[in-house]
């Protein structure tokens, strides 16, 4: 099979994790791109930040950092505040209540994964993320975007409510960090594609 384009992207500051975890983290190597460990929480928050509108990321992330002043909610909560489009499987040895977990679901957390889970489990449900989001609105235009010559991806394609020009570079990273021209762009796009295909205008191919 060949590898899924994305990026692993771990919190947890457990030191020597990949050593501890051969058999996961091999695998990892096998079906996705690359695999990037944040012993720093704040460190990975930017990073997703920072490289939201550039590839696609998977987030496995621990709940427990005993040495931080915050924790795998407050991270969560960090990077919901600007995307909900990332997603985010949570992967701990704690065993929390129900009233605990709900910020964590309130925050779309993808799924929750016990650190004793198997490495067949963990690849699974990073495929289900994966394909998940690959049927995200922004993957669908990132692939229609890549069709497109360098050049034509620079050229001012639409105007904004606020009269800002965009390209289809800029209208791809707005809808990835949800601004509001982003979310606005997306739903527009959606009842586009709704009425498109309820007059049988538009025929679906693979």
């Amino acid at each position: 099979m060949d590898k899924l384009n994305a990026i692993i992207v771990i919190i947890d500051d457990e030191k020597n994790i990949e050593k501890s975890n051969i058999a996961l983290f091999t695998e990892l190597k096998i079906n996705f791109e690359s695999v990037i460990v944040f012993m720093n929480q704040q460190e990975g928050i930017n990073y997703i930040k920072n490289n939201i509108d550039k590839q696609r990321m998977l987030v496995l992330l621990d709940l427990g950092f005993p040495s931080e002043p915050t924790n795998g909610h407050d991270i969560l909560n960090s990077i919901r505040v600007f995307s909900f489009l990332v997603p985010v499987l949570i992967w701990s040895g704690i065993d929390e209540d129900d009233e605990t977990f709900a910020d964590l679901i309130n925050n779309k957390a993808f799924a929750f994964l016990n650190k004793n889970a198997s490495s067949d489990e963990i690849i699974s449900k990073l495929t289900e993320a994966y394909e998940y989001a690959d049927n995200d609105i922004s993957i669908a235009l990132e692939d229609w975007i890549s069709t497109h010559s360098d050049e034509d991806k620079n050229k001012p394609y639409i105007l904004s409510l606020n009269g800002k020009e965009l390209t289809l570079n800029e209208i791809l990273k707005e809808i990835r960090i949800q601004s509001d021209i982003g979310k606005s762009f997306s739903k527009k796009l959606s009842k586009l594609t709704i009425d498109l295909l309820t007059r049988n205008k538009e025929n679906l191919d693979d």
